[in-house]
């Protein structure tokens, strides 16, 4: 399903009147904007400990070892004019090539997680779908029929995925609430915890 096709099925359900039809398409947007962002934080940290991304971390700080050698065998006369010295001339502070070295170790500590399905996506389609249900005067009850399943499918964009459970889940131990607020020239997105 494309984003016009989620953005319009998406209205269709909250059925707002024709003149707070853009507004609804914001928050639409923002939903699947903040959907997209989730999903692929949740999938960066999630590559970073699988033994693929682990082996790609080990390649990348092997490359930054020998690029670290390359730059210390530089006469220190030129050494100041490369820009990866920034502040090697200052003792003991690290240089950019030693602050990645380090990053790339904290990623390389980390245990390798087994691998299993991500669930992510699906989890905050369903506290999206809660949030928009809300803004626009909708209940969120649990239902394999109700508007919050439907929803929550739309903006995964799958509408035959089943998010029963998540919406259970989320019913049970709900995450932070997205809380929309009226400013003088649009609205405001808020994060609050609860």
């Amino acid at each position: 399903m494309t984003r016009d096709q989620q953005i319009r099925k998406a209205l269709e359900l909250l059925a707002p009147t024709p003149s707070r039809r853009a507004e609804s398409r914001q928050d639409i947007e923002v939903a699947l904007t903040g959907l997209e962002h989730h999903t692929s934080t949740a999938r960066s940290f999630r590559v970073a400990v699988s033994k693929k991304g682990k082996a790609a971390v080990k390649r990348y700080r092997a490359a930054l070892v020998r690029l670290r050698v390359a730059y210390y065998v530089l006469d220190p006369a030129i050494r100041p004019w490369f820009s990866l010295a920034e502040t090697a001339y200052i003792a003991g502070k690290p240089t950019v090539i030693d602050r990645e070295i380090g990053r790339a170790d904290v990623f390389l500590a980390r245990p390798s997680l087994a691998p299993r399905r991500d669930a992510s996506r699906n989890k905050y389609a369903v506290a999206g779908a809660r949030d928009l249900l809300n803004w626009w005067g909708h209940g969120a009850r649990i239902s394999r029929r109700g508007k919050w399943m439907r929803l929550a499918q739309i903006l995964v964009g799958d509408l035959s995925l089943d998010v029963f459970d998540h919406l259970r889940e989320f019913r049970r131990r709900p995450g932070p609430r997205i809380e929309k607020v009226r400013i003088a020239d649009g609205f405001l997105y808020l994060l609050r915890k609860l």
